[in-house]
């Protein structure tokens, strides 16, 4: 047993080296494949690990191949010796790595960051789909969060409920088409507060209250609401002679200046939440592109293409919304 093992780690050491093992056996008889030399050196040398113990000990002779006894009608030359051919030179065995370690990137602030939102995100989204909440394609726009979909709420009655949720940051948002027909995602509040601004100041306060009208709660309901309360107002009585000089003209009408004013003065505050609401976009879009830029280990290109064209749109989206301001007001626009 102790010989097999010394001549299959000799076999293995000079295979090691270059040595060819061929499918000769021994001619000896101990059936011990024959070791040649490695391709492309002289002369060709071939020897028994067993019998041999080792190329050097190999006299003369053993530079011209065994011949096989057991097969007389076999060339008694080795093709190798007629027909060798130029080859590889043999490889040299090195202690060192053929190619450098493969190492994984290290983790960054970043990326555990965004590893533990997500394993977070995901836990809470299981538990809300088991509630019976939808997840849906959209993501959440909020920069601080990458790659979280929304869910919406179930309603009783079957239907889609218009909010959609984003469980990593509780922002809740609805779909909201601007003056170019594009959809967007915008937060419940600001929707809100967009749409119901201009319908809490139509109602005249000081039919309800009693209050005199201040300046910063005219709308463009409360100045069409004023003018036919005009011819009611009490003037004080005056001379018949003084008649002619007291009266306005008819073509002066202070009233209705002052509410096309009001009209213009409403009709740019009226605007001021969308342009607000856009540059809080524009804003947000730029720190996600920005954050997306700044790492080169995880560049995205589909989302910074994303984000990308969403800029572009929402600075369309700004400067018509200030053209549209400036016009309503008389006021150059600053786009």
């Amino acid at each position: 047993m102790a010989r097999v093992i010394d001549v299959s780690s000799k076999l293995g050491e000079y295979m090691l080296k270059g040595w060819v093992l061929t499918d000769r056996p021994c001619p000896r008889g101990c059936n011990v494949p024959l070791m040649r030399s490695p391709s492309g050196t002289t002369p060709v040398v071939q020897f028994c690990a067993n019998c041999d113990g080792g190329p050097s000990s190999v006299s003369s002779r053993s530079t011209r191949p065994y011949v096989d006894r057991t097969s007389p009608s076999s060339p008694s030359i080795a093709p190798s010796t007629h027909y060798s051919r130029a080859s590889t030179p043999p490889t040299e065995v090195s202690s060192a790595l053929s190619s450098p370690t493969f190492a994984p990137p290290l983790d960054t602030a970043e990326s555990l960051r965004r590893r533990q939102q997500s394993d977070a995100a995901s836990a809470e989204i299981g538990k809300r789909l088991l509630k019976g909440w939808a997840m849906l394609a959209d993501e959440c726009p909020n920069p601080g969060c990458y790659g979280i979909p929304l869910v919406r709420p179930p309603k009783p009655d079957g239907g889609k409920d218009p909010r959609k949720e984003c469980v990593a940051c509780g922002t809740v948002y609805v779909d909201e088409r601007d003056a170019s027909g594009w959809e967007r995602l915008v937060p419940l509040e600001a929707s809100s507060a967009s749409h119901q601004g201009p319908s809490s100041n139509s109602t005249p306060s000081g039919e309800s209250s009693g209050e005199p009208l201040k300046p910063q709660d005219k709308g463009k309901s409360v100045a069409h609401d004023e003018i036919p309360d005009v011819p009611r107002l009490s003037l004080p009585p005056i001379d018949g002679e003084n008649a002619h000089s007291t009266m306005p003209s008819p073509e002066v009408r202070p009233y209705e200046t002052a509410a096309k004013a009001s009209t213009a003065a409403d009709g740019y505050s009226s605007l001021q939440a969308p342009v607000g609401a856009l540059e809080k976009a524009l804003l947000a879009l730029c720190e996600r592109l920005v954050r997306l830029s700044s790492l080169p280990d995880m560049l995205d290109p589909a989302s910074i293409a994303q984000t990308a064209d969403a800029i572009s749109r929402v600075i369309q989206a700004l400067t018509q919304v200030k053209q549209l301001q400036a016009a309503t007001s008389g006021l150059p626009s600053h786009s």
